[in-house]
């Protein structure tokens, strides 16, 4: 991410992503507009669960072994039939590297009174709640498109991922 430093401070030179950044974003890239029947297999991924967030729109999370997720949105473009699957389109895709230490990534987080489950984030809490208030990163699934773009954090709350575990 690239930044200026004004009030007379020199400017600081932006940090080029890494070759693994850049490879995962590439990755990421791909997946938009991909089609698929039932479920997507990702090789060198672990599918990590998801589900319906509102109709027609899809999540699904997946994590590698260095613990990076990928989260894809997908638009549901025919339901499964006795002779077929149910089709899928991809809508969005990111990536999410590994967080810090006693923070969580989950795709199962609200904000205020919507129980909607738009938004995922980065939280963290005691592991006897079941929602997490502290949220250091979030992002938010639009309804109507199924796109993902980050979001203020004031109001979100997250699910505990190891809660009833």
């Amino acid at each position: 991410m690239a930044f200026a430093l004004f009030s007379g401070h020199p400017r600081a030179e932006p940090q080029a992503p890494s070759t693994e950044e850049t490879d995962d974003a590439t990755l990421a890239k791909g997946f938009i507009g991909k089609n698929y029947d039932d479920q997507l297999d990702i090789e060198g991924w672990d599918d990590v669960g998801g589900g319906l967030v509102v109709a027609p729109i899809y999540v699904h999370q997946y994590q590698r072994e260095d613990g990076t997720f990928l989260v894809l949105t997908s638009r549901q473009l025919a339901k499964e039939t006795r002779t077929a699957p149910a089709n899928y389109e991809v809508a969005d895709a990111l990536i999410v590297p590994p967080p810090q230490s006693g923070v969580a990534f989950t795709i199962s987080c609200v904000q205020g009174q919507d129980e909607t489950l738009r938004f995922m984030g980065e939280a963290k809490g005691p592991e006897d709640k079941e929602w997490w208030t502290d949220v250091r990163r979030a992002w938010e699934i639009t309804l109507d498109t199924g796109q993902i773009a980050s979001t203020k954090t004031r109001g979100v709350r997250c699910t505990n991922t190891s809660w009833g575990q």
